[in-house]
């Protein structure tokens, strides 16, 4: 029996310090199984955020703005901005939302 092997969409909430090491770690993994679909950091003045535009990932200014645009695309969420009142709008923008991802 053929296994069938689902793609997993994540996104990236925050590209400071630890945010770009997840950015440059899921980059170089060689798989059509994981793609980051988008990121979110307010400095757009960041190497790591040219480098996910340069590699055709969706940039947005504010994580909130990204999870409501994209929920039901967004299989895994890195949360990294380091701000609890962002990370906490996130959870309740995701308890508010159909999301039933397994």
């Amino acid at each position: 029996m053929e296994e069938i092997i689902r793609r997993i969409n994540v996104a990236i909430a925050g590209l400071g310090k630890v945010g770009s090491q997840f950015l440059d770690a899921l980059l170089s993994v060689n798989t059509d199984n994981v793609k980051i679909i988008a990121v979110a950091e307010p400095r757009e003045d960041l190497e790591s955020v040219k480098k996910a535009k340069e590699n055709g990932i969706a940039y947005y200014r504010d994580a909130r703005d990204m999870l409501s645009s994209l929920e039901d695309a967004i299989d895994v969420l890195f949360e990294l901005t380091g701000d609890a009142v962002v990370r906490t709008e996130l959870y309740d923008i995701l308890s508010k939302t159909a999301n039933k991802k397994p």
